[in-house]
């Protein structure tokens, strides 16, 4: 056998037998291998044929009503409506008439052509609902010409004219015309013309108005036809005797008789007289043991609450204040606490006066850095956690309580008649305006805006000079004092912010003479102790002219801070006996006059001459107590009875200086 190495593989057959026999005979090692690497020569495929010069031409498809003339190669869903070939951004081709087929030649008919012509038609009368246009030519006007015109088998077409391929005008006309062959037309029906209705006109044919009926002459009415008269029914038998009924028609009856009482035609009479307490059938006694107590139920209604704050009874408020000590507070959140002291009252007065008495038990005065000089700002949490404050600090901690809890409130700020102000003397100029201190206005109920002083409301310094202790003393007369009296102590840097029940806006000078010469010396517990008004002490000023010989009568005069003010109600309990300290004549027999009162003013008048002498001083006094027992209810004649005989305790409540 050939060694296959020797001959090149010439083909793929003597290849695969090569491989075969390599298979069975394993070559030696070290021979060379039975086949070659060398590539065979590719042979190169044939070029593709040459596009053909010419598109064959489709043979054309049947064309039907049903199945539209194929335009476009492309598939179904890439065409546009009514299958138009897509042609982009271009402009597409107009579509070309189809050509008509070719005007027949004339007719040759003997008989025809030896007639006259026939008459031309009558112009056809145009209708709302036949109306051609020029574009109504190139479109389908009618169901029947709405075929296609290349249709199969369709010798009709639905235009008037086309041209031809050859630029030759083709036109349909109509057979000849023949009157005379013409059917004749159908009698026309006459038209039954409808019986007017006399009750009923006929409506405009509107298309937007309304149809109105029109106006018609008024026409007499009918009488209805007589009907026959029917025999009177039988009278009925009264069972109930009635004196009346034969004078009086009786009422009609309401429909509500007709279900409760159905066999009564008329009402019972009423009796001529009530039965006694003795008769059968009358009611029990009511007992008078299980009546209510009228005073207990009176007593156990809530008490109204009034509209003057000067005698609004404030005890819930001010109790609920002081069940919260600054240094047992879980947190000094803001927000917390003002919630826990405003949250169980829905009125706005109360909760403001819950805020107001909770700074007096809570807030110090700072002594220390007010009268070191050394007072840094300070807000209302730093007020909070260190519990010391001047006026700025009380006004800014109730505006911030104030808000968190709902109410609206500001801080006022200007000046201030308290410590340290000195009255004008009679004729001194006015000095210029100077802003030292600051208080609040808030929102209560009614939507009042009311003028507080916290502050002051608080306590008060124990006199003047550095090193002065705070002296907590509650005064409750600058959270409902009336707002025009407020504005007698405080003048606020905006004119707007006086908020007086009057309307006025008092300006500087009149502010700063209000008290020019001084008024009358009124001690801070005149009204939390006597339920008096600072203000309505007589004579207003505090320098009283003293004559040695006058016998002139001065009177002196003051009332309760209310007109409903009642001290037992409002107050601490009943009225002390009110005295007037005198220095008699010369000055040298001093004595108590007691005053006269009605329960709302009290009174007393001294000769000039008994009030003493130049640089003494006239005061009252309240009689705390006689004899050792409290002086609260003792009449004038009692204080009379025991005045010199019994020790006495007496209360300041105010003074005037002689001059």
């Amino acid at each position: 056998m050939a060694d296959p190495s020797a001959t090149p593989v010439s083909s793929i057959k003597s290849r695969i037998a090569a491989l075969n026999l390599e298979k069975v005979h394993h070559p030696e090692p070290g021979a060379p291998p039975p086949y070659s690497y060398d590539h065979t020569a590719v042979k190169k495929s044939r070029p593709p044929p040459p596009p053909p010069s010419k598109r064959p031409l489709i043979e054309p498809r049947s064309q039907t009503t049903n199945n539209p003339p194929l335009q476009s190669y492309g598939t179904t869903s890439t065409r546009t409506i009514g299958n138009q070939p897509i042609y982009g951004n271009e402009e597409p081709p107009k579509k070309q008439q189809p050509a008509l087929p070719p005007r027949l030649p004339p007719r040759t008919n003997s008989n025809v052509a030896s007639q006259p012509p026939p008459p031309s038609l009558p112009p056809r009368k145009a209708s709302e609902h036949s109306i051609r246009t020029k574009a109504s030519v190139e479109s389908i006007s009618t169901i029947a010409s709405s075929r296609s015109a290349v249709s199969v088998g369709s010798t009709r077409t639905s235009f008037s004219g086309a041209s031809g391929g050859d630029g030759q005008q083709y036109r349909v006309k109509a057979p000849p015309y023949d009157p005379s062959k013409l059917p004749p037309l159908p009698p026309k029906k006459a038209k039954e013309e409808p019986t007017p209705t006399p009750s009923r006109t006929a409506l405009k044919p509107t298309r937007s108005s309304p149809s109105v009926v029109e106006k018609t002459e008024p026409r007499a009415i009918q009488p209805p036809p007589t009907l026959p008269s029917r025999p009177p029914l039988p009278s009925r038998q009264s069972t109930t005797p009635n004196p009346r009924s034969a004078s009086i028609a009786p009422p009609k009856r309401s429909a509500l008789s007709f279900g409760l009482n159905k066999n009564l035609e008329t009402p019972p009479p009423l009796p001529s007289s009530r039965p006694g307490p003795d008769s059968a059938g009358s009611p029990p006694p009511i007992p008078l043991s299980s009546r209510p107590n009228l005073a207990a139920l009176q007593a156990s209604k809530p008490k109204s609450t009034s509209s003057c704050l000067v005698c609004r009874d404030f005890s819930a408020p001010d109790a609920h204040a002081a069940r919260f000590p600054r240094h047992t507070l879980p947190t000094h959140d803001l927000a917390w606490l003002a919630t826990q002291l405003t949250s169980p009252f829905p009125s706005l007065t109360d909760k403001a006066r819950a805020l107001f008495t909770w700074l007096h038990h809570n807030i110090d005065y700072n002594v220390a850095d007010f009268f070191s000089g050394n007072l840094k700002p300070s807000t209302p949490a730093s007020t909070l956690s260190t519990g010391l404050a001047v006026c700025e600090g009380y006004a800014a901690l109730f505006t911030a309580l104030a808000t968190h809890a709902g109410l609206e409130s500001v801080v006022i700020g200007g000046h201030g008649k308290g410590f340290g102000h000195t009255a004008l003397a009679p004729g001194a100029p006015i000095p210029p305006f100077s802003a030292g201190h600051a208080w609040n206005a808030v929102r209560i109920d009614g939507g009042e805006w009311k003028l507080v002083d916290c502050c002051w409301g608080a306590g008060n310094v124990g006199g003047g000079g550095n090193g002065q202790a705070y002296e907590r003393n509650f005064k409750p007369q600058f959270f409902g004092m009336p707002n025009n009296e407020f504005g007698a102590r405080h003048f606020p840097e905006d004119g707007g912010m006086q908020f007086r029940t009057d309307g006025r806006v008092l300006g500087w000078d009149e502010y700063m003479r209000d008290d020019a010469g001084e008024r009358v010396q009124v001690y801070g517990d005149c009204f939390p102790e006597h339920g008096i008004g600072e203000r309505s002490f007589e004579p207003a000023f505090r320098h009283i002219q003293s004559e040695a010989g006058s016998s002139e009568r001065v009177r002196f005069q003051f009332s309760a801070a209310c007109a409903h003010w009642e001290n037992e109600r409002c107050g601490k309990g009943k009225m002390y006996p009110m005295v007037l300290h005198v220095n008699g004549v010369g000055g040298g027999k001093a004595d108590y006059v007691p005053f006269e009162t009605d329960g709302r003013v009290w009174w007393v008048d001294v000769e000039r001459r008994e009030l003493g002498r130049a640089g003494q001083r006239v005061s009252v006094f309240a009689v705390t107590s006689l004899g050792g027992r409290d002086g609260r209810g003792v009449s004038v004649a009692e204080y009379k009875q025991k005045k010199g005989r019994v020790g006495m305790g007496f209360g300041g409540v105010c003074a005037w200086d002689l001059v």
